[in-house]
């Protein structure tokens, strides 16, 4: 039980020292800007990947990856819940935000997203395009002062509600195919059920009112 009790914590900080890192890469490397086609997909692959990791019933990508979670476990002793909001509307809004945002983009800004360019970068002359995760990294804590504990998890963040369908849609198709039935009345000598003796019975009543030669 002691060395449970000491791999737990430990368990805890390598958790926490892999989440900071997250949090460092998205908040410091990653700029925002409208992407090019191949990073469009190569962000599409990305994703589909942790949906599928998700699916699978791995813990990785909400409890260590996602650095969102991350600020608000740091933030935990925040947590007052003080506004509750329904799920559906919270995390349907939001992914329509998600899928939405980038046609709006191209519209609005027509020559944005025209060249493949890496969403990281360390180029102090790009500062503004990091403003968008620094301020979302600032407004995190607050929505914990509001929602409670993993609050935009819970209410907000589709990614789940995602890798639900994509869990049910799997297991339909991995599922083992149903046993063929018995034929009718035989329960393949596991059960006695009576159902031959019954047929046979029946046979013979039918034979005997038909009379000999019919």
């Amino acid at each position: 039980m002691e060395s449970g009790a000491a791999a737990e914590p430990t368990a805890l900080r390598r958790r926490r020292l892999l989440q900071l890192v997250f949090v460092f890469v998205n908040v410091v490397l990653v700029e925002t800007h409208v992407p090019g086609t191949l990073w469009l997909i190569i962000g599409g692959i990305f994703w589909i990947v942790l949906v599928l990791i998700s699916a699978a019933g791995s813990s990785l990508v909400c409890g260590t990856m996602c650095w969102i979670g991350a600020i608000q476990d740091f933030a935990e002793p925040l947590a007052r819940p003080r506004i509750r909001i329904d799920p559906r509307w919270g995390r349907g809004l939001i992914l329509g935000a998600l899928l939405l945002w980038f046609p709006i983009a191209r519209l609005v800004l027509p020559g944005a997203g025209m060249h493949d360019q890496t969403p990281l970068d360390v180029d102090p002359h790009t500062w503004p395009r990091h403003l968008f995760g620094l301020g979302l990294a600032l407004a995190i804590p607050a929505s914990v002062a509001l929602l409670g504990k993993r609050g935009i998890c819970r209410f907000l963040c589709p990614f789940n509600t995602i890798v639900g369908v994509v869990r049910r849609a799997l297991s339909r198709i991995t599922a083992p195919a149903p046993a063929a039935p018995a034929a009718k009345g035989c329960a393949g000598g596991v059960q006695r059920c009576g159902g031959c003796a019954h047929a046979a019975a029946h046979s013979i009543t039918n034979r005997q009112a038909k009379g000999p030669h019919q």
